[in-house]
């Protein structure tokens, strides 16, 4: 059936991203960049859907966050990660070597859903977190190793992960478990794309 279009992305009052304050045009190149990145996100659903009405919505659910920060900013990390802090956790944080249990969500930077591993219907998970280990010894694409390391237990973060620390190589993880679902990230892989993660708790590694 046709796709209807993706919304229109509006920057949310406060949103802002971090640019160097030099005032080259090496320096705007990169500020308006970053504030490319930030719409995108601006554009995410920040409550959660009962059910997607199928995988390719763009109305798709988010995951649940308790007391979020009243102040989103964005932070652009020095490889190109953007992400946003939706609220406090609680406990140590996720190091390398620590084992991160998680819920996630993957999208298309335009917003369109490829796969949750929360029971949300079409195109879902069970409701079973997945688990990773972290650092080098793991197997997580760049951007999301670097995202849930320093998370505590409870926190959730969004972010927009660029190609270059995304599914560089196949194998990589994290997976949809569909065919389908895999054909799409693999498909969209040479673009950025857009992931919220919960973490759950983290655990020594055996």
């Amino acid at each position: 059936r046709p796709l209807a279009p993706p919304r229109a992305a509006a920057m949310r009052d406060g949103d802002r991203l971090d640019a160097p304050s030099s005032a080259s045009n090496s320096s705007r190149r990169v500020a308006l960049g970053g504030a490319a990145l930030a719409t995108l996100l601006a554009t995410l659903p920040t409550r959660d859907a009962a059910v997607a009405a199928d995988a390719g919505d763009w109305s798709s659910p988010g995951l649940a966050a308790e007391d979020p920060l009243p102040d989103v900013k964005y932070v652009k990390t020095g490889d190109g990660l953007v992400y946003e802090q939706v609220n406090q956790g609680a406990g140590e944080p996720a190091k390398a070597g620590d084992v991160a249990v998680f819920h996630w969500i993957i999208r298309r930077a335009n917003g369109y859903f490829i796969y949750g591993s929360i029971d949300c219907g079409i195109g879902c998970g069970n409701g079973d977190p997945s688990e990773y280990r972290l650092g080098p010894d793991g197997n997580l694409i760049a951007g999301l190793d670097e995202l849930l390391t320093g998370m505590r237990p409870g926190e959730k973060r969004r972010a927009l992960v660029p190609p270059a620390l995304g599914y560089v190589r196949k194998g990589m993880e994290p997976q949809p478990p569909e065919f389908g679902q895999k054909r799409q990230v693999e498909a969209h892989a040479n673009e950025p794309l857009v992931f919220e993660v919960k973490l759950i708790k983290t655990r020594t590694a055996a």
